[in-house]
């Protein structure tokens, strides 16, 4: 997208939106003017002689009044406007465009038709597809894709549909969900959707998935696509208009001219595009039309601005043209020429050289901010974590964290611990969100494991706290006595039922709710070359026992062999997880056509 296209794609800010109060001042010249006049006219006819009546009441000429009120009203617009300080975000100081957010759902057609090459055809059209949409990630501006399959399995079944994927910025994730595309996961039974099912099945998905941007649809529409018989295409394109989700359709090779222009009606109605590839077409042009001209176009959302680092200033493009209208106006005065001329020079070299502003936060969150803050001050932890999930943001996952930890909501806790990790950006960030993780990860049941990872990382970002060695070292010793080595537990088993508690017994309870913290010697690693006394006691360790029982603790090993074979029977299930999938989406699609 060039700087030109994202001037008018982009959406613009103003920093001072008062200042559009100055739209006010050529209304008050005109009056003043006019009053003038009037006051001029009513002395000279009092005072003036007889003679002299008719030069000093003579009004200008008409043309003239309304031509000077007419420049007068263009110049104090234009300087209205580049005094309310309209700007565009950047991502950065450079000078690159913002990134262009919108959630696009992509309706594909993976049907037995689609998936058979046509005789005339080296690529079937399912193939097409796929080339297609890996061309046109390099021509995106930060538009997110989602992927939604839908066909027939066979010839003669019905419509089924599937989302593989929800909306994605990763176009390698993408493309392996594109790739997952078939026939075969399309094998349901029961009823089959049809168009308008499937396009309300995207519109809620959107809906739930797009994170609060504006959303559009595009449809690959090949020969599977279901059409009902009593369509109305111009019914449909102005719902999704009333929606504000438009339809860009992209005709495929085998779909029948009827179908392309009930489809041609939905999108134009709704406020996209329609275009077709012909057979074999598979490079950027085929999306000239349906994103440079289209949904490169459409509005952006709003919510980009709190990503902002740097703005476009953009008051240049009203000032240079009111001050052409002033040195217009001002030109049959030779004296103010010079002055007039000497302001051009000084605002010229003075707009080349703007910097841009440092963004601040947007006054609305600041509020946001504050209200939660203050909820948390005053221990009402359930609306401060109401007001922090709802704001984005490294600090907002902590605040929301803290706030269900307070709670005693620790899984809700963790889950916004995990999110804050992936957004710190500083060691001293992922310090405390490591730390504030295992916190809440020890008080769930058997996840001591995981506080213990959590603080040993914490620990490896600052080795020297107090605070973390301490928890650390009671997640040690809780892991320790919900999983102590097998040999102990067959020792527990032997002994009297008084002492089984002791040994192999998983418990939920955390180190502040035990009544009784385990001792450092009961719960340090035991060592099985060490001696049994006749009392039962360990004696002291001797030389490579002792080194041993000095060393850092380390959690067991993962065992690497069992997770591979889940996830290879992960991967063995996934066309029946995929099947699965396809059935409760082609039901919702069903349910939701008239």
């Amino acid at each position: 997208m060039t700087s030109w296209d994202a001037l008018w794609t982009q959406p613009w800010f103003w920093s001072r939106p008062w200042a559009l109060l100055l739209l006010l001042v050529p209304l008050g010249l005109a009056a003043w003017r006019l009053r003038s006049a009037r006051a001029e006219r009513h002395v000279a006819l009092r005072w003036a002689d007889a003679e002299l009546l008719p030069f000093a009441t003579a009004q200008p000429p008409a043309r003239a009044v309304w031509g000077r009120l007419l420049r007068d009203t263009l110049m104090w617009t234009l300087l209205a406007l580049a005094a309310a300080g309209p700007r565009q975000p950047l991502t950065d100081a450079a000078g690159a465009a913002g990134p262009h957010r919108i959630a696009v759902m992509v309706l594909m057609d993976a049907s037995a038709a689609a998936s058979a090459a046509p005789a005339d055809a080296t690529l079937s059209p399912l193939e097409q597809q796929r080339l297609l949409l890996a061309a046109l990630w390099p021509e995106l501006s930060g538009e997110r894709l989602g992927l939604i399959a839908y066909g027939a399995s066979r010839p003669g079944a019905a419509m089924a549909v599937a989302q593989l994927l929800p909306p994605t910025n990763d176009p390698a994730l993408f493309n392996h969900a594109a790739d997952q595309a078939r026939p075969q996961i399309l094998a349901v039974d029961g009823a089959g959707a049809a168009l308008p099912g499937l396009l309300d099945l995207a519109r809620q998905r959107l809906r739930q998935q797009a994170e609060g941007e504006p959303g559009a649809l595009l449809l690959m529409a090949g020969p599977g696509l279901a059409l009902p018989s009593d369509l109305d295409g111009a019914a449909l394109g102005r719902a999704l208009r009333a929606a504000h989700l438009p339809l860009y359709g992209l005709a495929l090779p085998g779909l029948s001219a009827e179908a392309a222009s009930v489809l041609r009606a939905v999108a134009q109605t709704s406020g996209g595009e329609w275009d077709a590839v012909a057979a074999g077409q598979t490079g950027t042009a085929a999306w000239q039309r349906l994103y440079a001209q289209g949904m490169a176009r459409l509005p952006a959302s709003p919510a980009a601005a709190s990503a902002v680092t740097a703005w476009r200033e953009l008051y240049g493009l009203f000032l240079l043209p009111a001050l052409v209208v002033l040195l217009v106006s001002a030109w049959p005065r030779p004296r103010a020429m010079p002055a007039l001329l000497l302001a051009a020079l000084f605002l010229g070299a003075s707009l080349t050289h703007a910097p841009s502003a440092r963004a601040a936060e947007p006054l609305p969150q600041r509020r946001a901010e504050h209200a939660a803050w203050s909820a948390w001050q005053q221990g009402r932890y359930a609306e401060a974590q109401q007001r922090y999930a709802a704001l984005p943001g490294y600090a907002a996952r902590m605040g929301e964290g803290a706030a269900a930890y307070r709670l005693g909501h620790y899984q809700v806790a963790a889950q916004a611990f995990h999110r804050a990790l992936l957004l710190a950006d500083t060691p001293g960030q992922r310090f405390a969100a490591f730390y504030d993780l295992g916190n809440a990860t020890l008080h769930l049941p058997g996840r001591s494991l995981e506080a213990v990872q959590a603080f040993d990382a914490a620990l490896r970002l600052r080795p020297n706290d107090a605070q973390a060695q301490r928890n650390a070292r009671l997640a040690r010793r809780v892991y320790e006595t919900e999983h102590p080595p097998s040999y102990l537990v067959g020792i527990a088993k032997r002994a009297p039922p008084s002492h089984q508690s002791r040994f192999g017994q998983q418990t939920s309870d955390t180190p502040s709710q035990l009544k009784h913290h385990p001792r450092a010697q009961a719960s340090a690693p035991l060592q099985q070359g060490a001696a049994l006394s006749a009392q039962g006691h360990l004696s002291a360790p001797t030389g490579a026992s002792a080194a041993v029982a000095q060393a850092a603790w380390q959690p067991p090993a993962l065992d690497w062999a069992g997770m591979d074979k889940r996830v290879q029977l992960l991967l063995d299930a996934r066309a029946e997880l995929l099947a699965q999938r396809a059935a409760l989406d082609t039901r919702a699609a069903a349910g939701a056509a008239p």
